[in-house]
């Protein structure tokens, strides 16, 4: 039987999309200065050597710019080599790039250009996102207190394509990803809560028969008369809680990311650390948590953020939506896709409590997220270990997300 191919014709977007600019040398964690590898295409590597116009640039460039033939085979030509602290050879004192200054847009790679954007196709269009791994990105979530909305254009002849769904239920993607962004955004209850909801009509999804489309259909409406159901509140406030646990949890996670080298910011590590946790300095993993320090910074932050949770509300939106949750190949990955947002979440909510010891301020806060998402969002292969190590510990059934969800 022919595989069922279903037509994109259409672009999604969040309605801040075209909003995006980058802040150049205003931003803390200037993405030139962070010691990822920039790397891209012979295009791209063409495009910048011929661009090189004034005797100086071009000295920076062939100093700077470095080919990799042992990558060639997955489409990686070159890169731009980083200096010992991890920036850019065009990254200037002012926080500018020397070779857009003097060459235009044009004349970046493709790497540099598109980033902190996003763009993949799904069953339901071409979608386009922003990472929140970009300080300008959290300054436009901050901006939006009456939520993320999106926005559907036509997409332009040459981008239309079909993609071929596994199943009934990846057929129906849009709605199921709708009813998920639905859910998280339901402001009746907190937003732990809303993510304890998500987790409970992704357990009953993995339930439903992926061929059937009456039985994803009867769970599409079920799942809508949820969201509004006065008894599910009731439901989620009995799974367990332990805050001690999920700290804790949480601690393993950032020790872990600074042993492995994913998160380089020392400094922000000790701060956080030292905030509301004491190391034995003989026994490193003699840990005691200061629970009363803990909530003391908790309220620090409720009071950055005006007692409301539109901010980490728009934060797991983008997430969502960028990363492509939930995922639909089969019930399992669906249901890691679920766990994996529980962890990012927990965690950054756990950072960003942290982080208040130091100063109560919207700049700390934006840093610690930035710092926080390059670690874990942008490196899938760390995200799915820690992910995975849930899954050994028998720790990814829902009441363990409960615990993870309630720090």
């Amino acid at each position: 039987m022919a595989e069922k191919m279903i037509p994109i014709n259409t672009a999604l977007m969040p309605a801040y999309y075209k909003d995006f600019h980058c802040i150049m040398g205003a931003c803390q964690d200037n993405c030139c200065d962070d010691g990822w590898k920039i790397e891209f295409s012979k295009k791209d590597y063409l495009t910048v050597k011929r661009a090189a116009q004034s005797e100086e640039l071009k000295t920076m460039v062939k100093q700077s710019m470095r080919r990799l033939r042992e990558r060639e085979h997955n489409g990686i030509y070159a890169e731009f080599q980083t200096n010992a602290a991890g920036r850019c050879a065009f990254h200037t004192a002012a926080g500018l790039c020397a070779l857009q200054m003097e060459c235009g847009e044009g004349a970046l790679p493709a790497v540099c250009r598109q980033y902190p954007r996003h763009s993949t196709y799904t069953a339901a269009a071409k979608e386009y996102s922003l990472s929140p791994s970009c300080e300008g990105v959290l300054a436009l979530l901050w901006d939006l207190p009456q939520g993320i909305d999106f926005i559907e254009e036509p997409l332009h002849p040459s981008e239309v394509k079909s993609v071929s769904p596994r199943n009934k239920a990846a057929e129906r993607f849009a709605a199921i990803r709708a009813l998920c962004i639905d859910a998280i955004q339901e402001r009746s209850m907190g937003l732990s809560q809303r993510l304890l909801l998500l987790g409970l009509l992704l357990q009953q999804l993995c339930e439903t028969d992926w061929e059937s489309g009456e039985a994803l259909d009867r769970w599409l409406l079920r799942g809508a008369a949820m969201l509004h159901d006065p008894a599910i509140p009731a439901e989620l406030d009995k799974l367990p809680k332990n805050k001690q646990m999920c700290l804790l949890n949480n601690y393993k996670v950032l020790a872990l990311t600074v042993k492995q080298g994913v998160l380089r910011d020392m400094r922000l590590f000790e701060e956080l650390r030292a905030s509301v946790f004491s190391v034995s300095p003989d026994q490193e993993e003699d840990v005691v948590l200061h629970l009363d320090r803990y909530r003391a910074l908790e309220e620090k932050l409720e009071d950055l953020l005006d007692h409301s949770e539109y901010f980490f509300e728009n934060l797991m939106v983008s997430i969502t939506f960028m990363s492509g949750i939930p995922r639909l190949t089969d019930p399992e990955e669906l249901w890691k896709s679920y766990v994996s947002l529980c962890n990012l979440y927990s965690f950054f909510r756990f950072a960003a409590v942290c982080a208040m010891e130091k100063e109560v301020s919207r700049e700390r806060l934006f840093h610690t997220l930035v710092v926080s998402s390059r670690a874990l969002l942008h490196n899938q292969t760390w995200r799915y270990m820690l992910r995975d190590k849930l899954f050994e510990n028998d720790s990814a059934p829902l009441p363990h997300m409960a615990i993870l969800l309630g720090g």
